[in-house]
């Protein structure tokens, strides 16, 4: 969720008062891991969720595994008032950056 939550932040999360809504940075568990992302499309069943700044969408999410949407972040101990800056140019680029990396790491290994 980079740039909007950074490591070392802690996030602050309520409840749903009513359904999830598109673009809320909720918190799901998935059958590995609790995972805070941004959430793509609700149909009333289920939820589609991707974390900003990855190039691919989450498996879809019955909406009764949200758990709460993100109230509020703190970082370095200040509460931050405009955290939720979405997806970035730079994230994508960050995303594209890792990619060739890791590709290229892979095949290095490998021989």
């Amino acid at each position: 969720m980079w740039p909007s939550l950074r490591e070392g932040d802690t996030a602050e999360v309520e409840p749903l008062s009513g359904p999830p809504r598109v673009g809320d940075v909720v918190l799901a568990r998935f059958p590995h891991a609790l995972v805070l992302h941004r959430v793509c499309e609700f149909d009333g069943r289920t939820c589609s969720l991707q974390g900003d700044n990855v190039a691919r969408v989450d498996p879809l999410l019955p909406a009764s595994r949200i758990l709460g949407k993100v109230r509020r972040v703190c970082r370095a101990g200040a509460v931050l008032e405009h955290w939720d800056v979405g997806p970035t140019q730079l994230g994508w680029l960050r995303v594209r950056v890792k990619r060739k990396l890791a590709a290229w790491w892979g095949k290095g290994r490998r021989a």
